[in-house]
C-alpha cells in the first residue's frame, strides 16, 4: 500500500495523489472515504483509501471542510475520480478519537476494518456546487 499525501494538507496531497493515482485500475478499484462525522458534513475531515485495481493507495485525513481548502479538493478529487472511472464508492465512519489510530494499521488489516464498516456512497454528495 502506497501512502500519499500529509495531513491537514489538501492541495499537497491532492497534487501527490494526481500522481499516485497512475496505474490504478478504475472501475475495478473500490474508493473509500474514511470520515471521523456522519451528520456533521460541515465539520468532516476525509482520508482516502483506494484499494484493487491492480495498485492501493492511502492519503491521511487531509480532506473535507476540517481543513482550508479542504471540501474545495475533495470535490476536485470526486471529480477526478469520476473522470477516470471510478463507480464503486464507499463512506466509512469511525470516530474522531479512532482516526488516526485507524490509519496506522498495517494496510491488511486497515483494509478489513474498513470493508467491515464501510457502506456504499454517493459520490455526488462530496461535489461542491455552484452557487
Amino acid at each position: 500500500m502506497e501512502r500519499v499525501g500529509l495531513r491537514a494538507s489538501p492541495r499537497i496531497t491532492l497534487e501527490a495523489l494526481k500522481e499516485a493515482l497512475k496505474g490504478v485500475r478504475f472501475p475495478e478499484a473500490k474508493v473509500y472515504f474514511i470520515t471521523d462525522w456522519q451528520d456533521r458534513r460541515h465539520q468532516a475531515r476525509y482520508a482516502l483509501l483506494i484499494h484493487g485495481g491492480k495498485k492501493d493507495l492511502l492519503t491521511p485525513d487531509a480532506f473535507g471542510p476540517a481543513f482550508q481548502g479542504g471540501e474545495e479538493a475533495l470535490s476536485e478529487l470526486v471529480s477526478l475520480l469520476l473522470d477516470l472511472g471510478a463507480r464503486k464508492f464507499y463512506e466509512a465512519v469511525v470516530s474522531p478519537a479512532e482516526m488516526t489510530a485507524l490509519l496506522e494499521l498495517p494496510p491488511e488489516e486497515l483494509v478489513r476494518r474498513i470493508n467491515a464498516i464501510a457502506n456504499p456512497t454517493d459520490p455526488g454528495i462530496y461535489l461542491k456546487r455552484a452557487a
